[in-house]
């Protein structure tokens, strides 16, 4: 999953919050050096990851991906999910999409002093640009392709996967709401 659903999933509870959002920057055993309630959200992130890489339907999507984007489509399939989440975000939430994705940005911003550099100029950018709420429209998921492209390892075609969820936006949602309510429920084992 993609950095929306990976907050959403954290339930309001801040060091789930932090701890998802840390765990991009934290490899190994290096979440023992934060603190508990942080841990619990870098271990419920590597978690959902594991958790999601290995689902059947999940499988379904990347599937139709692969020929296309090779070892790239779990990345496209997290950022496409993530779409279906905040264009379907008042199924999932009584609170907005634009106040969810403020209260992240604040929790984050508040705690700074825990986040290495990499993941401070992330958020720098991620809230200056409000990626949450704009992961909502395919403005804002060409956008995150586009910067995915320009970070990625090797030549990709990760940009052109916008047209992609256009094309096949249905079968994404179907597969989506199949999905999501099982790792909603394997998410909940991480929350005291």
């Amino acid at each position: 999953m993609n950095f929306l659903a990976h907050f959403y999933l954290a339930g309001g509870d801040e060091g789930l919050i932090l701890g998802n959002f840390l765990a991009d920057y934290v490899r190994g055993r290096k979440y023992e050096e934060y603190p508990e309630h942080v841990r619990r959200g870098i271990l419920q992130h590597r978690g959902i990851d594991d958790f999601t890489d290995t689902h059947d339907t999940v499988d379904r999507t990347k599937s139709r991906l692969r020929p296309k984007y090779g070892k790239y489509s779990p990345v496209i399939c997290d950022v496409f999910y993530d779409y279906v989440l905040g264009s379907n975000w008042k199924d999932y939430s009584d609170q907005d999409l634009s106040s969810f994705a403020q209260g992240i940005y604040e929790v984050l911003h508040d705690n700074s002093s825990l986040l290495p550099e990499r993941a401070q100029m992330t958020l720098g950018f991620m809230s200056g640009k409000n990626w949450l709420y704009h992961y909502s429209s395919y403005y804002g998921i060409e956008k995150a392709l586009q910067g995915l492209n320009r970070r990625a390892s090797f030549d990709n075609d990760m940009h052109l996967a916008i047209h992609d969820l256009k094309e096949d936006g249905k079968s994404v949602e179907l597969e989506f709401r199949e999905f999501f309510p099982d790792l909603q429920a394997f998410a909940q084992s991480f929350k005291v």
